[in-house]
């Protein structure tokens, strides 16, 4: 009878303990608060450095065309066209029309393109403000990005051609 008893006990609904499976902790609260600060973060900043990860990418290719193309003009005017095509943002001008105009708005004198002989190699450098704005807070952030590059301009020798 007694046995009964016990069993009868370890069958009913009990609240939950401290640290029993299932409670809330301080740890899980921590956890959920820490990955919704990091999607919020991602959510911010991340098509900022997806674009200025792009950005890179064209000056490096524009650095490979340079291997071939001796005209630096054109390849740095072609290259700051590209790179002000890659995204616009919408805004209203002075007559208060909605006009697109580039988010890495660029000029050609903003680029430092320096070609050298001795070893063959291309630097180029400029920077670009971006002006972020916060969801949910009202407040914008101004951030600064940078590129400089130096890249090899040597032709590669892939031994005599068959």
């Amino acid at each position: 009878m007694e046995l009964e008893g016990v069993a009868a006990m370890a069958n009913s609904r009990t609240p939950a303990r401290a640290g029993a499976r299932g409670a809330v902790t301080w740890v899980t609260v921590a956890m959920v608060l820490g990955l919704a600060a990091a999607g919020y973060l991602a959510v911010v900043f991340g098509p900022a450095y997806v674009l200025h990860y792009e950005v890179k990418q064209v000056v490096r290719d524009y650095g490979n065309r340079a291997v071939k193309n001796p005209n630096d003009a054109e390849l740095l005017q072609d290259m700051v066209q590209k790179i002000r095509s890659l995204h616009s943002t919408a805004g209203v001008n002075d007559a208060g029309r909605p006009v697109r105009t580039p988010t890495v708005d660029i000029r050609v004198q903003d680029v430092a393109w320096e070609r050298s002989a001795d070893p063959p190699s291309l630097h180029v450098a400029f920077e670009y403000p971006r002006t972020l704005e916060l969801p949910w807070l009202d407040r914008t952030v101004e951030q600064t990005f940078r590129v400089d590059l130096t890249m090899d301009l040597a032709k590669p020798d892939w031994g005599p051609s068959r």
